[in-house]
């Protein structure tokens, strides 16, 4: 059921994915501050920035899904799935300012990449075999300390 989703929604979810790694490039809003360019900026200025942002983002967003729809139907939906496994957990390490080499992410990675290098070993299996292997990477790290693997 959900596989059938993503598979159907692929690119669009791999669009949304890119979209929203670039526009976390753009600027880093925090409580009490908004920073772009390597530059805290005021009110006025960041308001700028975000409609300018929300522009070329917009803009650039129909190029990024004709991208991504060659792509997929070229090189099919679990070698794709797997990219968007490794590129979502980059996201997530970006956003939330972690390390992108814990035990976690390395994980993650490497279902990843057996997705993309080995896509016959997902798709001779029942989607039953692959959440297997994901929640067992995730019992052995559960024990990982957050605050060890924020990045300074």
């Amino acid at each position: 059921m959900v596989i059938g989703y993503v598979t159907t929604n692929l690119e669009t979810i791999l669009t949304g994915l890119t979209m929203m790694v670039l526009g976390g490039w753009l600027y880093e809003a925090r409580d009490g501050f908004f920073l772009a360019g390597g530059s805290f900026r005021n009110k006025y200025e960041s308001l700028v920035i975000v409609l300018v942002s929300v522009i070329g983002v917009s803009a650039a967003t129909p190029f990024v899904q004709e991208f991504w729809m060659s792509v997929v139907s070229q090189y099919g939906s679990i070698r794709i799935l797997g990219v968007g496994l490794v590129l979502g957990m980059i996201a997530v390490n970006d956003a939330a300012e972690w390390t992108f080499t814990d035990g976690k992410s390395l994980s993650v990675y490497a279902v990843g990449a057996t997705m993309v290098l080995k896509p016959e070993l997902v798709q001779g299996s029942s989607n039953l075999c692959l959440w297997t292997v994901l929640t067992s990477c995730w019992r052995r790290n559960k024990g990982v300390n957050l605050q060890r693997t924020h990045r300074t």
